[in-house]
């Protein structure tokens, strides 16, 4: 994390969506396990929809990573990052926990380190689904504010 990082953490705005989008993007190039249900395009356009509704903010300049979350439903509905082991996301986390008394989300069963990082910031295990809403196994799970 470097100051740098921190100084432009803001709430995204709708300009913001196609650099998420390239972020999502590129890590469903680089994880086999996740199918490729959208192009650059279709993700660019789910995120655009997203920004308006949702508590969505940014990190980075040019953008790093993002966290979205749906105040509907009190969940983290997608924490991309670019740069691994950073503390970006966690910087990202951090922002939304400063907000929200409690959280929580769900996750391909398939991605250890992110279970690995909710973990360590305090997320406990909840549940499994055999399938997500892009029909891949996924498991929950929540924080609370001590």
């Amino acid at each position: 994390m470097t100051f740098n990082e921190m100084d432009n953490l803001r709430r995204a705005t709708i300009d913001d969506a196609s650099a998420c989008a390239l972020i999502v993007d590129d890590w469903i190039e680089k994880t086999v396990e996740m199918p490729r249900l959208f192009d650059k395009h279709q993700l660019t356009e789910m995120i655009r929809n997203a920004i308006p509704v949702r508590e969505v903010w940014v990190i980075g300049q040019p953008i790093n990573g993002y966290i979205s979350y749906n105040p509907d439903l009190l969940q983290v509905s997608a924490l991309y990052v670019n740069k691994r082991g950073k503390g970006l996301g966690k910087i990202l986390l951090d922002r939304l926990k400063s907000d929200h008394k409690y959280l929580q989300l769900w996750s391909h069963e398939f991605n250890n380190s992110a279970h690995n990082f909710y973990r360590r910031e305090g997320f406990q295990f909840k549940n499994r689904k055999d399938r997500g809403s892009d029909g891949i196994p996924e498991l929950q799970f929540e924080w609370i504010e001590k």
